[in-house]
């Protein structure tokens, strides 16, 4: 029966049904073939939504969005454009630093890809750029909007795997610059490479302008991160506050913030919160049938039962998820992989906050692959150019993130270090 049941599923997500639907009909077919009682996926599907700490998934995304709406994104990208603007390749370096810190302020790929690939992407073709080019680097540098706090996703995490948050968040921020500042190395090379153009250093003052114009920007995910490290306020009392922090900044200091722009801050988190919510509870009825069939535990003990040294049944667990965040969206991955990894981890006597920061970078590097790559798709749409012709600008990325994946795999003090210095 879960053979046909993977089978359903995995046929679903090949012709396009989406992949929250895929998995709630896969698991409700399971319950109805098994004559289970139908009300035991209602129980599962809704489980989930009273969960406390999913309750600053939509606070975060409403914190993002409103610093959009703001104009937040042209303030960080005349900022991050002083900084590295004569590198070469300076536009394109300056995308990646603007990914950096927008990672800060909204905690999301892919409102990072579309906030900064609209400004940007028109911009560098303006400046001669190729679109492929535009369009890989505006894709692979907004992944580590997930990764860098604040991050919905760590707290998908946090919750399947029942880790603190504020752990996750110290855990992700030496991993997720690391990655930014790999990609900025990258950039650099290829833009030297391929002669890119660059402009002129930025003086003192052009610096010092853009900064002032960016501060409140720029403090927000420090007050964030810092009330939630120092005991001052829970991910959510925090995620609340960042809301109201960025509604205020925009109506009072900035003053760009209208009735017209907050209703739309609201819609799209409203559309935003339903999206990540639907998948997470539509998969907690396919992790419910995983379970009840023992599947994860199944697969855990195939997995040590090959007998390989740690370190290679950790390359192997990581490649396979390379694999999986090529086809698959990384909240489905995680609720189908974190059941049947950290059996494994606790096994291997690893610390599952470092493994789940692991699966966190390594899920993430798929957000920017085909065929499922979502920030991908929304660059290629707006530089108007074909998937296709941007793989070949993807590769020196992709490979490049592969090895900071591994290393943060195999060096634990890269992610451990800084939730070890502030909570032991």
């Amino acid at each position: 029966m879960i053979l046909i049941i993977m089978i359903a599923f995995f046929g679903m997500v090949a012709i396009g049904v989406p992949i929250a639907f895929s998995m709630g009909l896969s698991g409700i077919s399971y319950i109805i073939a098994m004559d289970i009682p139908i009300s035991v996926a209602t129980q599962r599907f809704f489980s989930n939504t009273q969960s406390f700490s999913f309750l600053a998934v939509p606070f975060f995304i409403l914190a993002g969005n409103l610093m959009v709406e703001a104009g937040i994104a042209k303030r960080i990208i005349n900022f991050a454009n002083v900084l590295v603007r004569h590198l070469p390749g300076g536009l394109a370096c300056v995308s990646v630093v603007t990914s950096m810190i927008m990672a800060g302020v909204s905690g999301s790929s892919v409102a990072d890809a579309a906030s900064v690939g609209s400004i940007l992407i028109p911009e560098m073709e303006r400046k001669g750029y190729p679109k492929s080019f535009a369009a890989a680097i505006n894709a692979t540098s907004s992944v580590v909007g997930i990764i860098i706090p604040p991050s919905s996703t760590m707290i998908v995490i946090a919750w399947i795997a029942n880790l603190s948050v504020a752990q996750m968040f110290m855990a992700g921020a030496v991993p997720g610059i690391l990655i930014g500042f790999t990609y900025l190395m990258v950039t650099v090379i290829i833009s030297k490479k391929r002669d890119y153009p660059r402009e002129a250093r930025a003086t003192f003052k052009e610096v010092f302008d853009s900064a002032k114009d960016a501060i409140w920007a720029l403090v927000l995910p420090i007050v964030l991160i810092g009330s939630i490290v120092l005991g001052i306020a829970t991910p959510t009392e925090s995620a609340s506050l960042s809301a109201v922090y960025a509604l205020l900044v925009g109506v009072i200091v900035y003053r760009s913030l209208n009735l017209k722009n907050i209703y739309k801050a609201l819609v799209d988190t409203a559309k935003g919160t339903t999206i990540v919510m639907l998948v997470v509870c539509s998969a907690t009825i396919f992790t419910w049938v995983l379970i009840r069939e023992n599947i994860p535990t199944m697969i855990a003990q195939g997995l040590l039962g090959l007998n390989l040294p740690n370190q290679l049944l950790l390359f192997v667990m990581v490649a396979i998820l390379f694999l999986a965040g090529m086809i698959m969206d990384n909240v489905p991955n995680l609720f189908i992989f974190i059941p049947i990894y950290m059996p494994i981890i606790m096994e291997m006597g690893m610390d599952p906050v470092h493994f789940a920061i692991i699966m966190l970078c390594a899920l993430a590097l798929g957000l920017f692959t085909p065929p499922v790559g979502t920030t991908l798709f929304i660059s290629c749409n707006i530089a108007k150019n074909s998937i296709e012709d941007t793989i070949t600008d993807l590769i020196p990325y992709f490979i490049s993130g592969a090895i900071i994946v591994l290393l943060i795999t195999y060096i634990e003090p890269l992610v451990m270090w800084l939730p070890r210095a502030f909570f032991h």
